[in-house]
């Protein structure tokens, strides 16, 4: 693994990650049916992605966006060829340290069952909400964190 790094919006370096991504079309129809989520949406002032890079393309990413006066953690991802490296677990763990802590916010995120265990070990707790996605039925579930609780 090349590391993790964290980009911010509005830099070179989240205007290449987004640009990388779009440029693969197989890779954004599986990030829509794996993750219901695309680069077009991620595109947000405020929003900070932490990604891991493999050969120098991304292989795993998170990212977060500030709403209103909550923080929306999203787009946990990770990319097919290089699931069970451990490579999501080191974004999620850098986002979480530098991003969602920090920002001291109430947080939410949706989550297919992989990640969660990672989220719950770090104070996040289902809200109830939960049900189908839109690409293949796969569930999901709404977490929150409450940083003052």
């Amino acid at each position: 693994m090349g590391g993790v790094t964290i980009l911010e919006h509005g830099r070179q370096e989240y205007a290449w990650l987004l640009g990388s991504i779009r440029a693969d079309p197989w890779l954004v129809a599986r990030l829509w049916a794996d993750a219901e989520s695309t680069p077009d949406e991620l595109d947000r002032p405020g929003t900070v992605w932490c990604v891991a890079l493999v050969g120098g393309a991304p292989a795993a990413w998170c990212a977060a966006t500030p709403d209103g006066a909550a923080l929306r953690a999203h787009s946990n991802y990770e990319h097919p060829h290089h699931r069970g490296q451990g490579l999501y677990e080191a974004v999620y763990a850098r986002r979480h340290r530098d991003v969602v802590q920090p920002a001291r916010l109430p947080a939410v995120t949706y989550l297919f069952a992989q990640p969660i265990p990672l989220h719950e070990a770090d104070g996040w707790q289902r809200t109830g909400v939960e049900g189908p996605g839109e690409v293949d039925g796969n569930w999901w579930w709404e977490l929150s964190r409450d940083p003052t609780g």
